[in-house]
Parts: structure tokens; sequence; C-alpha cells
């Protein structure tokens, strides 16, 4: 016999069974669904769920937070389409929600995906006709054309199929080239395609570089800051390209492995860690060698293992830990495309805990696409977004679905962004990034118009040294972030540096052979 503590809680389901039936019936209802986020077992499960807030408190039972994510649809014929399309998405069974406008709190774990429709969608063309190779979009037109024109309601009794399914669809289904769009699209059903962020002649410079360069292993990302589109993404083994339209390039794909040691690179968590605590500033000088004392910025800049141990012990192992699992350490990656966790456990020791703090610990293990991340929280004024894949959704000509940017969390502060920032560009134009942003006689100040921040470490899968640069380039007039990272058998081949350097100019001549002659001509 059920206990009296049971039967409110038997009473207020049958409740909500009876409003979600109700709701069911009206093709109207989900204009959105919002999901929970936690984790299970290291993978994602969606729960649906009433939204009050955007980070929901964990429990004894459940100690990690659940983070609220919401995308927004258009009408379906029944409440339940979208749950049919994930076996992990279970039925709402609340009253009609609105999408959030609250923001996940610093330092949560990182919502899974936001995908909104806009009020306007545009018509387009079909996709019919022959392929061609023409590349004609510039880097300023890849990340500022979109397509718009009235938005025409869809018809009452079509189904429309979860975001999450759309997502899903692009690891499993095969990607094409549209000629048409000049963009890169999978195909969802016979009247259906998904449009994807990487923009064809971003993505072709991408991979002529690395084709210039020989290196053992190699993987090359260009994301926008602000939003967190993959503008484009390449990898490379043995100087070979993986073909982007091949099912490879979904599964054995370098920048999305989380097995590369992060070496210096985590100085910028370090940094992050004393600045934005206050234990420190950029300008704070702590003891190098001997009695000599360099600034953090200056330390930074030349990537100094001892200053940076400093920090983190005058910071505390607490406190770096805590800013650690705030640019996403230990905690699951979403993304459209699948993506383990990176790993940082400080030690104890603090002799030890110093080294990594540093970067000199070959048990930090991370992948490129989340180092893209980690760079673009700094460029965006310490706001974490979503990295994406899938930019919209096309149904019989019209754009049924589009990517809302989404801010996962805000690990520091906006000033210490700002510091960080700087910081970056005396890593190019004074530090261990100047030689491979140097000798460009087109783009003499190419140097001080990038930033970034290199790594140098041996790892173990596979056995090779690696170098890191994570870094922007405001070579297009905007920030960029640039991530490049090189397997080598040693220090004498291509570091990621010089590889990171010739992205940056080629987006620069990019922009300059835009101008009209005429202008060329006066300025020379």
């Amino acid at each position: 016999m059920v206990s009296s503590y049971f039967k409110p809680l038997n009473i207020i389901c049958v409740v909500c069974y009876i409003a979600f039936m109700g709701l069911a019936l009206d093709s109207r209802m989900v204009d959105a669904l919002v999901l929970y986020v936690a984790e299970e077992h290291g993978k994602p499960v969606y729960i649906t769920g009433k939204i009050e807030t955007a980070a929901l408190p964990g429990t004894s039972e459940q100690k990690k937070p659940l983070v609220a994510i919401q995308y927004r649809t258009r009408s379906v014929k029944t409440a339940d389409t979208n749950a049919a399309d994930s076996k992990e998405v279970l039925p709402a069974s609340t009253k009609e929600m609105a999408p959030a406008k609250a923001q996940p709190t610093e330092g949560q774990a990182p919502a899974a995906d936001v995908i909104a429709m806009t009020p306007a969608a545009a018509t387009i063309p079909a996709l019919a006709g022959k392929k061609t190779t023409s590349r004609s979009e510039t880097a300023n037109e890849a990340t500022a054309s979109r397509p718009e024109a009235d938005y025409q309601p869809p018809d009452s009794n079509e189904n429309s199929p979860s975001a999450l399914a759309y997502i899903e669809a692009i690891s499993k289904n095969k990607w094409e080239y549209a000629s048409l769009l000049d963009r890169y699209i999978v195909k969802y059903d016979d009247q259906t395609y998904i449009v994807l962020t990487i923009r064809p002649s971003l993505q072709k410079m991408l991979e002529d570089v690395f084709k210039k360069y020989s290196t053992r292993i190699g993987a090359g990302i260009i994301q926008d800051p602000s939003t967190g589109e993959i503008l484009a993404m390449t990898s490379s083994h043995r100087s070979q390209t993986l073909n982007i339209l091949s099912k490879e390039y979904k599964t054995e794909n370098w920048a999305l492995r989380p097995t590369f040691p992060v070496a210096s690179i985590f100085k910028i968590i370090t940094a992050s860690a004393g600045i934005d605590s206050g234990k420190t500033t950029a300008k704070s000088s702590f003891l190098a060698w001997g009695r000599t004392y360099m600034t953090v910025w200056k330390a930074f800049a030349n990537s100094h293992n001892g200053v940076y141990g400093r920090i983190a012990r005058k910071a505390g192992r607490s406190v770096v830990e805590k800013y650690a699992e705030a640019f996403g350490f230990n905690k699951p990656f979403f993304f459209d495309l699948p993506v383990d966790k990176s790993l940082a456990s400080l030690p104890s020791n603090p002799t030890k805990f110093g080294q990594a703090a540093a970067g000199l610990n070959r048990d930090f293990l991370v992948s490129p696409i989340h180092v893209a991340q980690i760079i673009s929280t700094v460029l965006n004024r310490g706001r974490t977004m979503k990295p994406y894949l899938v930019d919209y959704v096309v149904r019989k000509n019209e754009i049924i679905f589009r990517r809302k940017p989404f801010q996962l969390a805000q690990p520091i502060k906006v000033d210490t962004a700002k510091d960080l920032y700087k910081m970056m560009y005396a890593t190019t134009a004074v530090g261990t990034g100047k030689r491979g942003f140097g000798g460009y006689s087109r783009c003499p100040n190419l140097s001080k118009i990038c930033g970034g921040k290199t790594g140098t470490l041996t790892g173990a899968s596979p056995n090779y040294l690696y170098t890191w640069f994570g870094g922007f380039t405001k070579a297009t007039g905007r920030d960029l972030c640039i991530v490049t990272l090189v397997g080598q058998k040693n220090h004498s081949g291509t570091k990621a540096s010089s590889i990171a350097g010739q992205i940056a100019y080629e987006l620069y001549m990019k922009r300059h052979e835009k101008k009209a002659p005429a202008q060329v001509a006066k300025k020379n």
C-alpha cells in the first residue's frame, strides 16, 4: 500500500499528465521546448522541464548542476513529435513555455544546445544543378551574410523534427557541397537539408596552408568568437588533410580529439585564476631566476614556467582548480560532432602543482576545439559561447530553423578578459610567437594585429612533440579565433605558430585584394 507521503506526488503527476494530453491535441503547442542537461556515465542526458531558472542547484544524489537549454520550432501536430526524434528527450509535462532569457551562471556545467527560429525566414533556391569549384566568398562576407525575407507560417499539420535530430543527422548523414549556396550541406530527408557554418573559401584556404608545411599531425580551426560558429576546421596526418566530405572527417578528426597535452596553453587558466581572483595583476612582478623579477604579462609572452608556477601557488590550488573547471576541463564538451571531455587534475604536491599550472603536466589533455573555446572566451570579453556547426535548416525552400548563439558561462570578468587580450598581443609582438608572424614583407605589421599563446610539450597519443598556437587575428577587420596544433618527431619541424602566422597572412591578403585597383595604386 502506498504511503501517505507519496499520495500528493501521485496527484501532481496525474494533473500534469492531463495537462500534457490537453496540450498534445493543440497543433500550435510547444513554441519552445526547454531541456535540462546532466551527465551520466560521461554522456549528456536531456530532460524536459519547467523553465524557471537557467541554472538549477544540484541535490545530494545529483552533485553536478543541471543546465537549461532551449530551442524554438515551428508549429507541430502533436506534442510528442520532438520527443520521438531523440530517445533521450522525455515528453514535456508542463504548460506552454516561453524561451529562457536567463544565462547560465559562472562556473556551471556547459549547456548542450540552442537552435532558434528567427522571426523571418528566407526562401532558398532549389539545389538542383551541377556543382562548381567557385569559392568567391571572402572572410568578411563569410561571417556577415545571412539570407532574410518574410516568414511564411507552416502548414498546421506538418510535423517538424527535433532540433536535436538535426544535430544528430550531421554525424550520421553524408556531407555535400551545394554550389548554388556555396556552402556545405547535410540532407536530412528528401525535402529538408541542413546548412553548415563552415565557409568553403575559408576551409580551402586553411587546408592549403597546412599542405604547404610538412607535419606528422596537424589540426586547425577558425572560429567566430562572438557567436561560436566554426568557420573552418581541418585535420592532417603526414601532411595529408582529411577531405571535409569524407566520413573520416567526422570520426578521425584530430581537431576533435582531447588526446593532446595542453602545454602552456594552460597558462591562460593560471593567469585567469590569479588576475580574476585579485591575487595578482598583469603588471605584478614575480621572481624569475636568481634576483631577477618578471612581470605577469611578460612571463606570459615568453611562456616562463617558473613565474607561472609561483602565480599558481599564490592563487592557491582550489582557485586554479575552480577556473580550470569554469573553462570546461573535466566536464562534458557539447558540440555538434562527438568530442570527449578534456582532463586536468591538479596535483596536491606544491612543486608538482606549480609545474602543472605552468603547463608541464603531460596528463592534462585537451582537444583543439576546446582550446578554440578557451581563446574565444577571452576574445568575447569573458563570455563562453557554445561552438556549433549547424547554421540553419531548410525545408521546402524555406528556413525552418536558424541557430541562435548561446552563452554557456562567464568564467572570468570583463576586465580580466581585457588584460589577457593585451597579454596575447605581447606574445606575437615580443614573445614566443613573434617569429611565426614575422617576415611578411607585404604585411610587416602582421604580428601587431595578431595575438595568442604558444605551447610546447611531448605527448603520448601519438608520441610526438606538440606545439600549439591559440590566438586571434584582426586581419579581416575584426577578431577571428585561430587555433593550430602541430605534432612532430622533434624540435626541428614546423611549429604551430608559423602555420598560424601564414593563416593570418592569407586572411590579410584576402581582404587587401578586395580593395579597388585605384585605392591600392594610391597607397603604393
